[in-house]
């Protein structure tokens, strides 16, 4: 399939208009009109598949065409595909959307690339989202173990401090007493010899 920009179509060709994020499909039926599948385009109320003009389809934007290297239906056959549908309202953005009427009336399936396209987008933003997700909770546990083990130490010496404090006063005033009491054991043991 290749796009090729035109300003007059052949009967039954594949017209496609490109707009922000999407395009919108539609097959040329003469006398500057185009069957389409409106789908959404009315303020989101549903509508649909209906024959309209060239200009009110663009939108004020360029037309390109559509070429299908093996098309199954082309000319009038294409027009009298469509027109067979005409009236249905079976709208649906993902399995029966404008461009899966028109791949419909030229080669007897119904594709969509456009909606590959966007569901691999979302697939490949579904496995970023979650490797993201997995990463941010990796992250947060890494953070959150950080921060448990530098409150365990800082309570560990904490309270290493709080025991020196006092093991160390105490220590301090076992060994005056000892100073204290061994002047008195020595003249204890001096009076004892001379005894």
């Amino acid at each position: 399939m290749r796009h090729k920009h035109v300003k007059k179509f052949p009967l039954g060709a594949h017209l496609i208009v490109k707009h922000f994020g999407y395009s919108h499909h539609g097959i040329y039926v003469g006398k500057g009109r185009v069957i389409h599948y409106s789908g959404f385009a009315h303020l989101f109320k549903k509508h649909p598949i209906e024959i309209t003009s060239l200009q009110k389809f663009a939108h004020g934007k360029k037309i390109t065409i559509r070429h299908y290297s093996t098309p199954k239906y082309s000319g009038r056959a294409v027009v009298r595909r469509m027109r067979s549908r005409m009236h249905e309202n079976n709208y649906h953005l993902i399995i029966n959307n404008c461009e899966h009427l028109c791949s419909w009336a030229i080669t007897g399936i119904e594709s969509s690339p456009q909606v590959i396209k966007m569901m691999n987008r979302l697939t490949t933003i579904g496995y970023i989202s979650s490797l993201m997700s997995y990463l941010n909770s990796l992250l947060l546990t890494l953070a959150t173990t950080c921060f448990a083990l530098v409150f365990y130490i800082k309570k560990k010496l904490n309270d290493q401090r709080k025991l020196k404090g006092p093991v160390y006063i105490a220590l301090q005033q076992h060994q005056k007493l000892k100073q204290k009491k061994a002047p008195l054991k020595q003249g204890f043991e001096e009076n004892k010899v001379s005894n």
